[in-house]
């Protein structure tokens, strides 16, 4: 932060004003991360973690029956993909001031600080290079671990909302003596489930606006230093980091809308089963029913904004604007 105070006065130094504060931004969410895993809500995330482990099916012919890995590759890819990324750009910084340093070019370090004595010294570079490639490390490893458990725990809610959409469809009214009994069940689970999707909003509601904001400056930085002619050095440096930014928040915000639309199915499938030949506490139990699951059940950052694919396209259109402010402001 000091660093970034001293050269924000010269427009001149905008380029590595803007790396700093993208560096700064990322370091936030990080340390937010930390608070959140360590003092926050850790204890509430495992009683989450229980809560659904009661809905999960866990016969194999339940699985098989209601398609659950389908969900569960899914999930997979998109935890490769993230590992992939991260794992990627979290090297990518490393190596790129050891290129610079034995192709004979300038000595560079993993990220601009501020510090009384030249970190460049040949003493003191490489306590600091050891110092910034642990950052580096744990800021990776931390940022998989928070995308991993947030896609995990939506993923499994919106697969428990299909089950139970998919065990509405299979009711029969005509044949089914049990089709009450069933349905109230299948009412007391949704009711359980919208619980533990509020609860999960709860918790990560205030990280996801940070999410947000965080990865608009972010996204912005990338794009000013990788689009704009400046030096080579830090364009190769930050496409990684735009590529990982647009990857994250892709993956926060499918979640939130895969959510939408799987808790929205239910009231689909209720209105699609025969109710209109059952008796009529059995149609009085199925119109509550619709209208109870008409209403999706969302993700939010901090009542803010609803997640879900169009914040992921409104994130893209600010940071754009916020860049071709910048390029404006650089080039006058």
């Amino acid at each position: 932060m000091i660093h970034f105070l001293l050269i924000a006065k010269n427009i001149k130094k905008l380029p590595e004003a803007i790396e700093t504060f993208g560096l700064i931004s990322g370091h936030g969410l990080y340390l937010a991360k930390i608070l959140f895993f360590f003092f926050w809500k850790r204890t509430a995330v495992m009683k989450i973690i229980e809560r659904l482990d009661q809905h999960f099916p866990h016969s194999n012919r339940e699985q098989l029956k209601f398609r659950t890995t389908k969900h569960c590759k899914e999930l997979k890819i998109f935890g490769r993909i993230i590992l992939t990324v991260y794992g990627f750009t979290c090297f990518h910084f490393t190596y790129m001031p050891l290129i610079s340093l034995f192709s004979g070019q300038s000595i560079e370090l993993i990220m601009p600080i501020y510090f009384p004595l030249d970190p460049l010294q040949p003493l003191l570079y490489p306590i600091f290079f050891i110092i910034q490639s642990g950052d580096i490390l744990c800021m990776a490893l931390l940022s998989i671990a928070f995308d991993v458990l947030f896609c995990s725990l939506v993923c499994v809610v919106s697969m428990d909302f299909e089950v139970l959409a998919q065990k509405l469809s299979q009711i029969d009214p005509e044949s089914d003596l049990n089709a009450e009994k069933n349905l109230q069940e299948i009412v007391e689970n949704y009711n359980n489930l919208i619980d533990i999707a509020n609860e999960i909003e709860g918790i990560f509601s205030p990280l996801l606006l940070l999410y947000i904001f965080g990865a608009i400056f972010i996204l912005c930085a990338s794009v000013f230093l990788v689009f704009t002619p400046i030096k080579l050095y830090l364009m190769v440096k930050f496409i990684p980091v735009l590529l990982t930014a647009m990857v994250q928040v892709f993956c926060l915000c499918f979640y939130g809308e895969k959510l939408q639309t799987s808790s929205t199915r239910v009231a689909d499938e209720a209105y699609n089963c025969n109710w209109y030949e059952k008796n009529f506490k059995f149609r009085k139990m199925i119109l509550l029913t619709m209208l109870r699951t008409q209403q999706a059940q969302k993700l939010t950052g901090w009542k803010f904004m609803d997640v879900g694919l169009p914040v992921f396209y409104w994130i893209l259109q600010t940071a754009h604007s916020y860049y071709s402010l910048l390029s404006g402001l650089y080039e006058a």
